[in-house]
């Protein structure tokens, strides 16, 4: 029998959660919780039964360093047990894996750096790049050619080529002479547009990146060879919404309100026919339909999670989840043949949920 289990990083309690999701209802059951995670923002899974948890993002605990925990999956029940640590240099907002399950690939949004380290309990060398003010993904290409950056606070999204071990990218043309990696190329995106997240198209041709200040959804098309993005379209996911650009935020920086834009996440259906992106101020998710070529048409909103941070969609595609870093749960939204999204159902997670993976078992 087939399993979908739920995994969610929750920041201000320390714990990822595990639920099961009911394929044929999207019912919600909390399973079980693993703790000691300080301020764990970001989740990469290796389907081979490995959750990677980024923890202690903005380094509330002085004395607890930066570290990404490998945890165990039990294939039955989804239970996470915490396995080898690795203590990172900077903190890391995201994690992603590299093509062999070997390394990843993290996001500093403070430090402004790409990072690549082995995963724990594997041998090798901890390095980080520059790669723009509040670089805050890490994303590599479906090709696994290219691990994609998108730098909120310089308005550009850069790719570094990944070398053939799988471990780190490769010395591009224009390095500085004393070994420093520079990105194989960048595009600059628009002033104050502040480009946060991005997701690629199944066949790795088509990239989309969603930006937190403006609300806009770029598309770009991708020379596979290359890695250059070459912008198609600009789509807007708060229009009608009347909010301002939002700022650029920190740890010190004054609460801007909720009347200024503030996207956080964008999903991309399985079948590669929807597109959502989410927007906090406002506790809204946008849907697009994805048409020829890649563009995007909007098609409507749905009310989500208070301060919606982080999404997922199942492996069947049947749903997509969300949830809100101030209501401190989750729902599940039933996906139908339009692109709507109808709540399925909702449960309650340990505090400031911000990330969530899914695992299909056999």
């Amino acid at each position: 029998m087939s399993r979908t289990f739920v995994y969610v990083a929750c920041a201000s309690g320390g714990t990822v959660d595990v639920l099961a999701l009911d394929p044929e209802t999207g019912a919600l059951e909390a399973g079980s919780r693993t703790g000691g995670l300080d301020h764990v923002s970001s989740l990469a899974l290796d389907p081979a039964g490995t959750l990677y948890a980024a923890c202690n993002v903005d380094r509330p605990f002085p004395d607890v360093p930066p570290r990404v925990v490998a945890l165990s999956l039990a294939q039955r029940t989804g239970a996470a047990s915490a396995g080898p640590s690795r203590e990172l240099p900077v903190t890391t907002c995201y994690v992603s894996l590299s093509p062999d399950g070997r390394a990843l690939f993290g996001a500093s949004y403070h430090e402004g750096r790409l990072i690549r380290f082995p995963a724990p309990g594997v041998a090798g060398t901890v390095a980080t790049f520059d790669s723009g003010a509040n670089t805050h993904c890490a994303v590599v290409s479906p090709d696994g050619a290219f691990v994609y950056t998108a730098s909120l606070g310089d308005d550009r999204v850069s790719w570094f080529r990944i070398d053939a071990s799988g471990l780190a990218p490769a010395r591009a043309a224009g390095a500085d002479d004393d070994g420093a990696v520079a990105p194989s190329g960048h595009v600059a995106t628009a002033s104050g547009s502040g480009p946060r997240h991005l997701r690629f198209d199944a066949s790795g041709e088509r990239a989309y990146v969603l930006h937190e200040l403006s609300g806009d959804v770029a598309v770009y098309e991708r020379d596979t060879a290359t890695g250059r993005l070459a912008l198609l379209q600009r789509a807007s996911a708060i229009e009608g919404l009347e909010l301002a650009p939002g700022p650029v935020r920190s740890p010190t920086s004054a609460d801007p309100g909720l009347g200024v834009v503030w996207c956080s996440d964008l999903r991309i259906t399985p079948d590669g026919r929807y597109l959502v992106a989410a927007e906090r101020s406002t506790s809204t998710l946008a849907t697009f339909a994805i048409r020829d070529g890649g563009l995007l048409e909007f098609l409507r909103r749905t009310p989500t999670e208070a301060q919606p941070r982080g999404m997922a969609i199942d492996p069947s595609g049947k749903y997509l989840l969300a949830c809100g870093e101030r209501s401190d749960h989750i729902t599940a939204y039933r996906i139908g043949a339009d692109g709507s999204l109808a709540a399925a159902s909702r449960a309650a997670t340990a505090g400031g949920p911000l990330w969530i993976e899914c695992w299909a078992t056999a």
